[in-house]
């Protein structure tokens, strides 16, 4: 036997230390739940668990992220659905107008109350917010640059590709204007008996009193004009914009432009029509823009064009759709239009780069939905509005329907998404997770051994002083 080295204690030493060594391992494996505690219990598997970690936490915050993008949409929608309600108002006012046992002073009331609710539809449009972005301004929608200062895109479809598109505009839309003959009367001067009667403007009816001074009759009839959407102003003789005492001519000019603009004067008295110069009242039509699109550009063969006034609507087949505002445009002049990719709203609904879903919302006001010019002190007007804010309303609606559309997609993606992460998270805990059955009974062997490693390690210990005892005896 050696004593000089304890070969057996050494033995007993190691196997101890390894064996506590096994023991602390699964007392932390225990205590924590895992079974991966650090890189050297799996190399392997801590890499893939880590990955799977930063993969559900970026679902999981994708999931959050839709969730705001739904928020985004109810607040949108809210403001849509009552912008909605105001347009049926203003149809049934329409509707309403166009009967023509209403007065023209009824039509004015009417016509105040759309004018109104109009105001209140463009202050929605501008105003309502989300997280302090405005969602109805046309700062969501898809965004393009002009070469031509005076043509502005209102709306184009999402189905719009991302290119340039060319036109060119031949002529540019007209007002309808009237000009009357001389005029033979000074503001002061007061209507005869012979003179009073009725002036007729596209229809309405505004009556002459004996007693009024013209002064009081031209103001009477720039106040029915104006409800008409028609300007009266007095011109000298080079046809310039003066006072009523130095002018020798009335001139009307409709405030909208296109063919459907006309202004026809009639009265049945004809001292008043000489007094007025309306024996010799010129009027002209207005006139639409006239465009040419260039289809060696975006424009396909088979689009078409409609354009009322300044106001050029662009179609063709799946979905395209185009709509310019041509009033500042001169003619003839080229118009280069470029669809951007900006101007989306971009909700990311995945844990990776570019896994995204782009919300356009296209601005929605009185000038988008054709409504901003609408009169109904006429019955022409009465009529043309009932139309306009009918198909105001179809376009509310299928805005309403594709943000609607918008919402399923995301509260589709929201449910994929969690139901992602919670399969993740299943696979990452069968990775990392402690078998509690399986490391308890490791970790009562480790313990028992321990036990027996440091009884053992006692015993060699003692062995030299057995032989010690030997020598002395």
């Amino acid at each position: 036997m050696k004593i000089n080295t304890n070969v057996t204690a050494l033995r007993a030493n190691f196997n101890l230390n390894s064996v506590q060594s096994n023991l602390t391992a699964s007392t932390a494996k225990l205590s924590s739940g895992y079974r991966i505690t650090k890189a050297a219990d799996d190399a392997a598997g801590m890499a893939i668990s880590q990955k799977m970690k930063a993969q559900i936490r970026g679902l999981q915050r994708a999931s959050q992220n839709g969730s705001d993008g739904v928020s985004f949409i109810q607040t949108t929608e809210g403001a849509m659905a009552e912008i909605e309600n105001m347009l049926q108002r203003c149809r049934e006012l329409s509707v309403q107008a166009a009967n023509e046992t209403n007065t023209i002073d009824d039509k004015k009331s009417i016509q105040n109350e759309i004018d109104s609710l109009r105001a209140e539809i463009d202050r929605l449009s501008e105003q309502t917010e989300y997280n302090t972005m405005s969602v109805l301004d046309g700062s969501c929608c898809r965004q393009s640059s002009s070469s031509n200062v005076g043509v502005k895109l209102i709306m184009a479809s999402d189905d719009v590709p991302l290119t340039s598109y060319e036109f060119t505009i031949n002529s540019a839309a007209t007002q309808a204007t009237a000009v009357t003959g001389a005029i033979n009367f000074t503001p002061a001067e007061e209507v005869t008996k012979a003179a009073a009667g009725k002036i007729q403007i596209n229809g309405e009816t505004i009556e002459i009193k004996e007693g009024m001074t013209y002064e009081e009759v031209y103001a009477n009839i720039r106040d029915y004009c104006e409800m008409m959407n028609i300007d009266v102003a007095p011109v000298n003789a080079a046809g310039t914009e003066c006072e009523l005492s130095q002018a020798t001519n009335l001139s009307f000019t409709s405030v909208l432009y296109g063919s459907s603009q006309e202004i026809k004067i009639t009265t049945d008295n004809a001292d008043l029509a000489q007094k007025l110069g309306i024996n010799g009242v010129t009027a002209t039509k207005g006139t639409d823009a006239s465009v040419t699109l260039d289809t060696a550009s975006g424009f396909s063969n088979t689009a078409t064009v409609f354009v009322d006034g300044a106001r050029m609507e662009i179609s063709d087949r799946d979905g395209f759709r185009m709509v310019f505002d041509v009033a500042n445009a001169t003619a003839p002049s080229d118009a280069t239009v470029t669809m951007l990719d900006a101007g989306y709203i971009s909700v990311q609904i995945g844990a990776n780069e570019g896994q995204t879903i782009d919300l356009s919302i296209p601005a929605v006001n009185t000038k988008v939905l054709a409504v901003e010019n609408c009169n109904v002190c006429t019955h022409e007007g009465a009529s043309a509005a009932i139309t306009a804010f009918n198909d105001a309303v179809d376009e509310v609606s299928a805005i309403r329907s594709k943000l609607g559309a918008y919402q399923n997609r995301l509260d589709s993606a929201i449910t994929s998404l969690d139901l992602t992460a919670e399969n993740l998270t299943e696979a990452c805990s069968r990775i990392e997770d402690v078998d509690m059955s399986e490391e308890m009974t490791k970790y009562t062997q480790y313990s028992v051994l321990v036990q027996a490693g440091t009884s053992m390690l006692a015993q060699a210990n003692n062995q030299p002083q057995t032989i010690l005892q030997l020598l002395q005896g």
